[in-house]
């Protein structure tokens, strides 16, 4: 004769139904976990909307831009400061050898912009 199955071993409806519930929570939190993400390269930069209204409003003739590069100035230093301290953009132009460089707070208002290099853009500083 086959000994009695102890009470808390026998088979109940309720258990089922926890064990879908719980493999549907793990199967979930996976498909979150593997679901696809934007790459630094298809994400946009802080402040590129506030860079291209900058770069609009300078003296620049049309396809005068080659490139832009917006970099983020990241506190690396200290644990209690802000995490960002702002951005600059490095505008790369078809006419000289050298860089027009926008300076901008992490709320992207322009603190400075300047020229470098051979570069000359309207009155702007050369450094």
């Amino acid at each position: 004769m086959a000994p009695a199955t102890p009470p808390f071993i026998r088979r109940s409806a309720v258990l089922p139904a926890v064990l879908h519930a719980v493999l549907h929570a793990v199967l979930f939190g996976v498909a979150l976990i593997l679901q696809p993400t934007l790459s630094s390269a298809q994400a946009t930069p802080r402040c590129s909307e506030a860079v291209t209204g900058f770069l609009q409003e300078l003296p620049l003739d049309d396809g005068e831009v080659k490139s832009v590069r917006i970099i983020e100035r990241t506190n690396i230093a200290d644990d209690f400061g802000p995490e960002i301290f702002g951005v600059d953009a490095w505008v790369r132009l078809n006419s000289c050898s050298g860089y027009l460089v926008l300076n901008l707070s992490k709320g992207c208002f322009l603190r400075q912009a300047y020229t470098r290099g051979d570069c000359e853009v309207g009155d702007l500083s050369n450094y």
